[in-house]
This record gives structure tokens, C-alpha cells and sequence, in this order.
């Protein structure tokens, strides 16, 4: 959900048409600049040209692709091998992509700017924060094909990294651990004078939210979740189903009158990764944005934690949150305030998973019915168990 293209049928076409001719031409990404449209339109020269740049006599003398998953992308696990000076720099044998080679993928990701988004992310604020988040040998995008990728650390090579779901146990300890890395995000960019200079692009929250709205429906999604998910929302909140979406509007509030920070926006569990360390992981930086943090850390909480763990931890977790937050950023945060905030913003992580289960338009399936469903139970359990409609 963001600014771009509006999702048309016109606009479907027209990148069909892109696709078709770059598959028709058969052409090939030869330098740093080129844009593959294709993980099929990659070749060693330009391999070369984006990893061994810093290290002279290095080069890229083959690779194979192995392909990982589709959903918002596509992703691809690359293997290569290098001349005996790559070699011996210690350069990476895999390397992870993430492409835009579908219309449907397209229409997602590349004509809502997400996948320009990420790139920045990666290549103009990843680089100032020291936490566990994938790095970015090279990204580009192109704005008239909506043809893009990310050359990204393999983390399963690099850090052992096992990734999360829905039915990945989190220990106490590990949600501390997310909470940790979510206030050392928000903490560095808290009311950053830079959002109105050279971070232009971090595109407001509340902006992003109305702008989803108006192109893929989310309020008629949420409707439609009503009813195909109704055995398992909590029938107080059911009841009630008429005042979740001019609640999640009212939720806006906070998002247009706080300082902002750096949001990543889509923090469920999905998204984070162990370490072979211990140590957990974020990822898929596509949909981040600015506004206000308790964004974030609710939707965080909601979809990692078992409904029986975020109920017994989840007022300690925030405080110890908080403790770190103002540690990072030298601000202070009442708790109080803080967990009214929580409360409320748990309606806008529920709003990203209705348009999953019921979606609406050109969207492609990015997730299982099993996993959206499975997540849509739990924040459904905390809007119901806090109160969320009653705290805007």
C-alpha cells in the first residue's frame, strides 16, 4: 500500500507488453546500471560489475540459479564461483535475489514503488544502523518497466538463518530481542530533521494507508474477512464489526500528529529470520515508510507471539521497549501514553492481512489462507483482549 501507479487493467497491459518484448529480445544485464527483467537476464559480466568492483583481478566465472519462492517477488538463491582473485577475497559463493518478473508481481510491487523503497532503504539508511538486517550488494529499478531487483546477503550461508512463521515458537528472550532491534530503528531516525530533505522518499504513514485504501479497498477487504474468518474473531469484536474500519481511521491520528520515525510497516513474523546465534533477524524492507513506532511494535507482537504468551508479557515487553527507545533516541515516553498508542495501532497491523486473505484488484496471493488466517486469530485476539475500538 503506497504511492504509485493506480491499479488498472490499462496498466496490467502495458506491462505485459514490457515483459513480452524483453522476452522477445532476448536482452541480457551486461553492467551495474542494466536492469534485469528477468533473473534469466542476468550474466557473469554483469555479476561482475556490481560484486567484484572493489577488488581488482576478481571476476564472476559462472553461476547457477536455484529458485527459492514467489509471492510479492520472486526470489532466487544464486551460486557462484569466481577466478582465483575473487576467490580469494572471501567473495560471497551464494548470493539471494529478489525480482519483479510477473505482471501480477509487477502490478505489487513495482508500480506501488516498493521496490524503489526497499532499495533506498537499503542503500541510503541501512547502512548507519549496526542491527541484524540483510545487507544489499546492489539494487536497481527501472520506473518506466516496473522491472527491479536486490542482490541480497544469503543469510542462510552468511548467519544460518533459519526464517519464521506463524508456527515458529518465540521465546520470551527472542521477543525481547525484536523489541531490541525495532528501538534501535526507531530510536535513530525519532523525529529525524532528514524525512524533509534527503529522505524524501520514506513516504508518511498515514499518506501510504489512505493511498493502499484507494487502490486495492482495504475496507471492503476487511468486510469480506469478517464473514470468511468470523469462526475465529472473538464474537464481542464481531459484534461489533461495523466500528472496525472508522476505528482504524481515528487510529490514524497519532501517525499525523506525533514525530515520526522510521517504520519497516510489515514486521510480521514472516519477516524476521533467527540466526544460527540466536540472534533474530529482520527482512523485507519494501513497505517501510514513517509515522509513529507503536506501528510497529504492535504488529509485531501480535503476529509473532502465541495469544497465551502476548497476553502474559506483553505490558513488560512494551516497557522494556520503551527503556530502550528513550535510551537510543534521548526522549522520554510516559507508559501509560505509551500503551494507549499500542492499543490502538493494533488495528492497522490487521488491516495488512485482510487484503491478504480477501484481496481485491490485481493482487497476486502473497500468502497461504492457513498463514493469514493464522495471524488474522491473533490480532483479532489482542484488538479484542485490549480494547483497541475504545482507545482512539
Amino acid at each position: 500500500m503506497s504511492e504509485g501507479t493506480e491499479f488498472t487493467s490499462s496498466k496490467a497491459e502495458q506491462i505485459a507488453r514490457y515483459i513480452a518484448e524483453a522476452e522477445q529480445s532476448g536482452v541480457k544485464a551486461l553492467r551495474a546500471g542494466d536492469v534485469p527483467s528477468n533473473i534469466e537476464a542476468l550474466t557473469p559480466e554483469w555479476l561482475d560489475s556490481v560484486i567484484c568492483r572493489e577488488y581488482p583481478g576478481a571476476g564472476v566465472t559462472g553461476f547457477t540459479i536455484e529458485h527459492v519462492s514467489s509471492g510479492t517477488h520472486a526470489r532466487h538463491r544464486l551460486h557462484l564461483t569466481y577466478n582465483d582473485a575473487g576467490t580469494s577475497a572471501g567473495l560471497p559463493a551464494t548470493l539471494f535475489t529478489k525480482s519483479l518478473p510477473t505482471v501480477e508481481i509487477r502490478m505489487i510491487s513495482g508500480t506501488t514503488m516498493h521496490v524503489r523503497t526497499e532499495g533506498n532503504f537499503y542503500t541510503q539508511l541501512r547502512p548507519q544502523l549496526n542491527l541484524e538486517i540483510p545487507r544489499c550488494y546492489h539494487t536497481v529499478f527501472d520506473a518506466e518497466t516496473y522491472a527491479g531487483l536486490h542482490l541480497l546477503e544469503d543469510l542462510c550461508a552468511t548467519k544460518g538463518a533459519s526464517f519464521c512463521g506463524f508456527e515458529t515458537p518465540i521465546t520470551r528472550a527472542e521477543a525481547e530481542d525484536m523489541l531490541s532491534l525495532l528501538a534501535g530503528v526507531h530510536g535513530h531516525f525519532y523525529d529525524d530533521s532528514r524525512f524533509s530533505a534527503e529522505y524524501k522518499w520514506v513516504v508518511p504513514y498515514t499518506k501510504w494507508f489512505l493511498g493502499g485504501n484507494a487502490k486495492l479497498d482495504v475496507e471492503l477487504s476487511t468486510e469480506k474477512t469478517m464473514d470468511r474468518a468470523a469462526n475465529i474473531i472473538p464474537s464481542r469484536l464481531l459484534a461489533r464489526r461495523k466500528d472496525i474500519w472508522p476505528a482504524t481511521i481515528a487510529a490514524l491520528k497519532p501517525h499525523d500528529e506525533r514525530p515520526h520515525t522510521f517504520l519497516h510497516s510489515d514486521v510480521h513474523i514472516g519477516n524476521w529470520y533467527k540466526t544460527g546465534a540466536g540472534r533474530m533477524g529482520l527482512c523485507d524492507w519494501q513497505c517501510a515508510g514513517r509515522g509513529h513506532w507503536a506501528r510497529d511494535v504492535s504488529y509485531a507482537l501480535s503476529t509473532a507471539l502465541r495469544i497465551e504468551d502476548r497476553r502474559a508479557w506483553e505490558r513488560d515487553l512494551l516497557s522494556g521497549y520503551i527503556e530502550q527507545l528513550q535510551e537510543v533516541s534521548g526522549e522520554k515516553f510516559g507508559f501509560e501514553d505509551s500503551w494507549t498508542l499500542y492499543r490502538q495501532q493494533m488495528l492497522h497491523g490487521l488491516m495488512n492481512w485482510t487484503i491478504t486473505l480477501c484481496p481485491n484488484g490485481h493482487l497476486p496471493a502473497m500468502q497461504t489462507d492457513e498463514t493469514s488466517l493464522a495471524l488474522i486469530e491473533r490480532m483479532c485476539a489482542a484488538i479484542d483482549d485490549l480494547e483497541s475500538l475504545d482507545a482512539v
